[in-house]
């Protein structure tokens, strides 16, 4: 409600809605293979930690109290499978059984392990990391907790669902994703044609292949395969003429330190140079991909280049590439941008000071752009960022506290987190700047931009503060289109 991401949980039957969950958090699970019982986890009893519980009957009951973010994964005649995220990079897969808890990848160090599936006849297959730079599937029989590569890429599965004899699995290629389906006894693959974008979800279907996309000129739409694919949805698009978008082209430079940093690049029709505006995107582990961005859409019809930078610490290249803003290494990943600036200027690709646009973790880095690179910027556009480590960390939702010091660093060591802020340097910033925050974000508190205005303001910086009551860290379509007009409008007047 309003932006808190407080989800309830409900249960129609027939015409009988039961309230399951409506306490904390609640991360909505899996029914039970016999339909009768729903698995789901919540931080009803501890604000820090997402506990198991089931529904069945009208009853709830707790299945077992459990540390940190954990998601219930699937429903497999041997349990739960439970999804633990104990970082970005590092997790592991529980089975929930009887009253006990079992860890099946215990492992040391960092390792992905994600997204189980049961397979029937004690088996079961994941995501994983543990064998390879890329995440691939794996699969483990639960009698004897032996787990082996199944299907390994030289690029990153973002997705699987098995069905019979049959696999399909969505892969990460240079940001679109491509789709394979696996003929299991033979190994044979075939890839699927599709439509360019990015899969967000993909299941079978009583046969049938079931997948959403997101790209720039399909909108954000369901397909379905079954020999061919065919659309089943027509989402509205809020008016844009998805025909006419742009789609990026992929490209990669070499940083200074020799390291290829990737690139989405989102042309106008009109011949190069052209004035540009950076998209950092959020995450920090996370990825710029081709998906359906109306904002983007919209600065590309104004005329601007959108450059979207895949800096070091994003995901889609690999364990090693992810790593590589750990600790105080956080500020290559600014240099990154920076260094991606001089490049398209050199090859004449962009001419004059961009913008740089960020929102989250992309606000953050947005903001640390401008503060140690302010001779590079024209102006700034920062949605939901984070401004100061150690009031964020501080402020966050409890159950996000852990999962986030993980990336950034312990709340303990302040002088690390003081050097990696953006408020520690906001006497730096000199261009221009738009903020746009949620006043009901529980991911990252609104105190976050009170502070930075406050202090712009003190230091007599021009920003221009939007402060959306009613809306959270993700904002509602209406505020979007709002958002998007005004974030427009601010950066047309100040490139051209």
């Amino acid at each position: 409600v309003g932006g808190d991401e407080r989800w309830r949980i409900y249960v129609a039957e027939g015409d009988e809605v039961r309230e399951v969950a409506v306490e904390g958090f609640n991360s909505l699970g899996v029914w039970s293979p016999d339909g009768a019982r729903l698995a789901y986890t919540s931080t009803a009893e501890r604000p820090e930690d997402f506990s198991l519980y089931i529904s069945e009957g009208g009853g709830v009951r707790k299945v077992a109290d459990l540390q940190g973010i954990n998601v219930a994964a699937d429903w497999c005649d041997e349990g739960v499978l439970v999804e633990h995220d104990e970082s970005s990079r590092d997790g592991d897969i529980y089975l929930a059984s009887g009253g006990e808890v079992k860890n099946l990848t215990k492992h040391s160090g960092e390792e992905v392990n994600a997204s189980p599936r049961c397979l029937g006849g004690g088996r079961i297959a994941y995501l994983t990391d543990r064998w390879s730079e890329y995440r691939g599937i794996a699969v483990m029989d639960l009698r004897t907790g032996e787990a082996k590569p199944w299907v390994q890429l030289d690029r990153e599965i973002d997705l699987f669902d098995v069905w019979g004899s049959y696999m399909a699995y969505a892969a990460n290629e240079d940001g679109y994703s491509g789709l394979y389906v696996m003929h299991i006894p033979t190994g044979l693959t075939h890839k699927v044609s599709i439509p360019p974008g990015v899969i967000t979800y993909l299941s079978w279907r009583f046969g049938k292949l079931v997948f959403s996309l997101s790209g720039p000129r399909v909108g954000h739409e369901v397909f379905v395969y079954a020999g061919e694919v065919r659309a089943l949805t027509d989402s509205p698009k809020y008016g844009v003429d998805v025909s006419r978008n742009t789609a990026p082209d992929a490209v990669r430079f070499k940083a200074s330190d020799g390291l290829d940093v990737p690139l989405l690049l989102y042309r106008p029709q009109a011949a190069p140079p052209y004035r540009a505006v950076f998209l950092l995107h959020g995450g920090p582990e996370s990825q710029a991909r081709p998906y359906f961005e109306p904002l983007t859409q919209l600065l590309a019809r104004l005329g601007y280049m959108v450059v979207a930078p895949n800096f070091r610490g994003s995901t889609g290249y690999g364990k090693t590439y992810v790593r590589l803003d750990d600790g105080g290494r956080r500020l290559d990943a600014v240099r990154d941008v920076a260094e991606a600036v001089g490049w398209l200027a050199g090859k004449g690709l962009i001419a004059g000071r961009p913008c740089v646009l960020g929102g989250s973790y992309g606000g953050y880095l947005a903001l640390m752009s401008l503060a140690l690179y302010p001779e590079l910027w024209a102006c700034g556009v920062e949605m939901a960022g984070i401004v100061n480590l150690a009031t964020f960390l501080e402020r966050t939702a409890p159950w996000r506290r852990r999962h986030r010091e993980a990336e950034y660093g312990r709340l303990e060591d302040r002088e690390l987190l003081a050097k990696l802020s953006p408020i520690t340097y906001a006497d730096r910033i000199a261009a221009p700047l738009l903020v746009v925050h949620g006043a009901n974000d529980i991911r990252v508190p609104v105190s976050e931009a009170d502070q930075l205005v406050a202090k712009l303001r003190e230091l007599g910086r021009r920003v221009d503060y939007i402060r959306l009551d009613g809306e959270g860290h993700v904002f509602s379509p209406a505020a979007r289109s709002k958002i998007y007009g005004e974030a427009a409008k601010f950066i047309k007047a100040h490139l051209g």
